[in-house]
Parts: structure tokens; C-alpha cells; sequence
């Protein structure tokens, strides 16, 4: 299955993006994300880390694409040695007053379903100034 979501807000894009590029700045915006083990300062393809939720929830994930000028990024996300994941495309573009970002996610209904509503929490929270 596959969605998208999306959020608008007056952060302008850049603010946006760099909230992206930095995991150690994702606790911030997202609620669900605790902490981000991650071994560089911002996101690079072909490297992996660990998202901390709550309960002790733990995800692995692997970033698979960057597009520095494109504003767009793709990573894996998954748990249960990696039995149950779902890809996510991101993306940040500018609009006046502020900019607008959206979340692809492709997996299992399963997940795809109850991950909505929180990623688009996420989302509104990454685009507010």
C-alpha cells in the first residue's frame, strides 16, 4: 500500500529541509522520535541508524536517497529484524509565507494505516516557525 500526506506551514523551506538533514534535530518536530542514533551530522545516502520511540520502541533505517536540490530524501524504516518496514519519500518545496512538505509511505496496510495520522503530525510540526 502506498499514501501521502502532506503539511503546510510559515517555516520557511529551508528551516524545513535542515530539520530533515540533521536526525539529531528530528525529537523536535516529530513526537514519535525520542532519539536518533546516527553517526553523521546530516543525512547521507547508503548509511543506516536507529530511531528511539516510546516503550523502548526501536527502528533501524537506512537512508537510501538525498537530493540536495531537489529537497527530497528516501529512507527504510523497519523493526522486528527487518520483518516488518515500510519505505518513506519526503519532500520540502517553498510557497509564499512558507512552505509545504509531504511524506510518501509504501508497506503493509498494517503499518501504513496507523503510521498516518502520526506522520502527519510530525509533518505539521516540521513546517511550523
Amino acid at each position: 500500500m502506498q499514501t501521502t500526506i502532506d503539511a503546510t506551514g510559515s517555516a520557511s523551506a529551508t528551516l524545513a529541509w535542515e530539520r530533515y538533514m540533521n536526525p539529531d534535530r528530528w525529537p523536535e518536530w516529530a513526537p514519535q522520535i525520542m532519539g536518533v542514533d546516527y553517526e553523521h551530522d546530516r543525512l547521507t545516502a547508503d548509511t543506516t541508524g536507529r530511531v528511539h520511540g516510546p516503550l523502548c520502541v526501536r527502528i533501524d533505517f537506512e537512508i537510501l536517497d538525498v537530493d540536495e536540490t531537489e529537497w527530497t530524501w528516501t529512507w527504510r524504516a523497519w523493526w522486528q529484524q527487518r520483518a516488518l518496514g515500510l519505505t518513506l519519500t519526503h519532500a520540502v518545496t517553498a510557497r509564499p509565507g512558507g512552505s509545504r512538505t509531504w511524506l510518501t509511505a509504501e508497506g503493509s496496510p498494517l503499518l501504513v494505516l496507523p503510521y498516518a495520522p502520526v506522520a502527519k503530525i510530525a509533518l505539521m510540526q516540521l513546517v511550523k516557525a
